[in-house]
């Protein structure tokens, strides 16, 4: 999958997004259609998908059963991140510009994201016992989990992957719990 997925970034960097066909990537990467959609459901999913979308369970089952949903998510969430950029900052910068360029790629993703905070939302909910539906907090944590790490990644390919992508991932993350501080419960409000 990450032979194709490189076959197709190359051929969207050098051809454009929208020009590059499935049976174009399919050629670059000696596979046919048939089995590019074998392993990617649609043109958007192979600028999507990486490794650490198997493991997220892995890593939620490692984390400790005590600790506050939004660490749990946090933790995740930088592992994850911090795993791809480590590896290959180039070819997540070049995922990342065709996210916030691409609209398509982008409406791809925001469905992707609302299914994997539902998905992780439930896991979290099951491994602590609550039922999966009842806990509108750890869908909210997780949504905005997932929204401060797309603020940095953005913030980040904006500055052409030139600046340190985990600290704007600390920066952003610390931003949400700063910011969330300051609201106030409804029943407070008066």
């Amino acid at each position: 999958m990450r032979t194709i997925q490189g076959e197709a970034l190359r051929l969207f960097a050098e051809g454009g997004y929208d020009q590059t066909t499935v049976e174009d990537i399919a050629d670059a990467s000696d596979i046919s259609p048939r089995t590019f959609f074998r392993y990617f459901p649609t043109k958007e999913d192979v600028v999507l998908w990486d490794e650490y979308d198997a493991v997220i369970w892995e890593l939620l089952e490692q984390r400790p059963d005590d600790e506050p949903p939004g660490e749990t998510m946090r933790a995740i969430t930088r592992h994850a991140i911090e795993g791809l950029y480590r590896r290959d900052p180039e070819r997540l910068l070049a995922r990342n510009r065709l996210l916030f360029a691409v609209p398509a790629v982008r409406a791809r993703f925001l469905d992707f994201a609302r299914a994997g905070v539902d998905q992780l939302s439930a896991g979290f909910a099951a491994r602590r016992g609550a039922p999966p539906d009842d806990d509108l907090k750890l869908k909210m944590t997780a949504t905005a989990i997932v929204d401060a790490a797309g603020a940095a990644l953005d913030r980040w390919q904006r500055a052409d992957g030139k600046t340190d992508l985990l600290a704007l991932l600390d920066e952003a993350t610390d931003a949400l719990i700063a910011g969330v501080g300051e609201l106030r419960p409804s029943s407070e409000r008066g």
